[in-house]
């Protein structure tokens, strides 16, 4: 009974271990500074909604842990990790009593392949805390919903119903493309409720009320139009906005390329027309949901100035469930063959990813121990009085599972960020970037 787990462990052991291996980066040094206990957080949420964006549930989380500290924020990442796939499971099988580790595998593999910022939304402190924490919860949000599908006499209690109003509040504040997901996910949903003349359960009410309200907080936020003024401002901004609208529709179309998302949105239809017209099976009608919200997670991109790969996980999260839940609902008929060499087939498999994850953990134990001998060099150097420091960098990040690929480094100028926030955090003057170009034992040296 045990044995079926061991490699569902395995895999949450060694995203456990990736998690140690990542250090604080970029946002972790700004959003560490400030911050002496858990009563400075609702003032620094309240601040960052007033002059950048409206992600207070994810940003209290993020700083809330930079005060407890990594060490206890990689247990308990690697925890919401393993709930995070759990939910992918029940969405897309409507349940978790009959555990199949192979589909356990097959989800963990999937996002491996083609989350296109892994490192950033799964390892990153701040990053995880914005994306899967908060993907996390619209997925727990969403699973009353989705039961309520299979099931039309599932209900919750009174208790649970006014509870619930709290969920979809955090749900709806999490952030901006999966709010709209979701937004449109719920739209749908009750329209076919009403076109099926189904009464309208509490839990839904409460649930509903919560998110809009919570998804109202998010954009409404006055920080997001600083942002936005910010960013308008450049000079290829400065078109008309029918002008501008159509340059983001193509400019995010090519990332929905990209990115795979046209991909397994394609091959969804291709296998969901082959199960309704030729094996003459139907689909739930959440797995329809599941695709207008992949589709809106992407084209409501086009109010946002840019679409970071980060932003692209509720696309990946929403199509690969929609993919799932047609797959699942094929009957597949091994051949003969592949049962009698099923061991051999699995090791070949195994042989094949093996060089992917390899790479990656060479790169993720390389930045780790990089950052390490920085930061004992920054110390070292403080204790001589030294309050100018000068490090190598960037440090080379060159596997997208690396937290720190895409984000910035130290660069040479002492007065730009993160080189501002991170010698702040250190109690340093200043910080910059040496201009050694040996990554050898003696690099850190001026």
């Amino acid at each position: 009974m045990l044995r079926k787990f061991l490699i569902p462990a395995g895999i949450i052991i060694l995203f456990y271990i990736l998690n140690i291996l990542t250090p604080l980066i970029a946002d972790d040094y700004s959003y560490s500074l400030g911050i002496n206990s858990v009563a400075d957080i609702p003032n620094s949420v309240y601040g960052s909604w007033l002059g950048w964006n409206g992600r207070c549930i994810v940003l209290f989380l993020a700083q809330f842990w930079l005060l407890v500290g990594k060490p206890y924020f990689n247990l308990a990442n690697t925890l919401v990790y393993c709930a995070f796939i759990l939910l992918t499971y029940f969405h897309i099988t409507g349940g978790l009593r009959k555990f199949k580790p192979a589909l356990f595998v097959a989800i963990n593999l999937f996002y491996w392949f083609l989350v296109p910022a892994w490192g950033q939304n799964f390892l990153w402190l701040t990053g995880s805390c914005g994306y899967l924490w908060a993907t996390l919860i619209v997925l727990f949000f969403l699973v009353p919903f989705r039961k309520k599908s299979d099931f039309k006499e599932y209900n919750l209690n009174i208790v649970s119903s006014a509870l619930f109003f709290i969920i979809g509040l955090m749900a709806g504040c999490s952030y901006e493309n999966i709010g709209a997901a979701v937004l449109f996910l719920l739209i749908a949903y009750f329209v076919m409720k009403i076109l099926n003349k189904e009464k309208i359960s509490l839990f839904e009410i409460t649930g509903t009320a919560g998110f809009l309200l919570g998804f109202a907080l998010l954009v409404a936020a006055p920080g997001n139009y600083v942002r936005m003024d910010i960013i308008m401002s450049r000079d290829h901004y400065k078109d008309a906005f029918a002008i501008i609208m159509f340059k983001r529709f193509v400019e995010i179309t090519i990332v929905f390329f990209k990115n795979y998302g046209a991909t397994l949105i394609a091959i969804t239809a291709l296998f969901a027309f082959d199960l309704l017209h030729h094996q003459k099976r139907r689909l739930n009608v959440f797995s329809y949901f599941y695709a207008l919200a992949a589709l809106a997670a992407v084209w409501s991109m086009m109010l946002a100035p840019v679409f970071p790969d980060r932003s692209f996980l509720p696309v990946t999260v929403f199509s690969g469930i929609t993919l799932g839940t047609v797959i699942s609902r094929f009957k597949i008929q091994v051949p003969a063959m592949v049962q009698r060499n099923y061991s051999f087939i699995v090791c070949l498999l195994i042989l094949a990813i093996t060089p992917f994850f390899v790479m990656a953990f060479k790169n993720i134990a390389g930045i780790h121990f990089k950052w390490q001998n920085r930061i004992d060099y920054i110390l070292s150097e403080k204790e001589k009085g030294n309050l100018d420091v000068e490090v190598k960098a960037p440090i080379p990040a060159t596997d997208r599972h690396a937290a720190l690929y895409g984000l910035s480094d130290i660069s040479d100028d002492e007065n730009d960020w993160p080189n501002t926030s991170i010698a702040e955090y250190f109690g340093l003057r200043k910080i910059k970037k040496s201009q050694a170009t040996d990554w050898g034992p003696g690099f850190f040296k001026r």
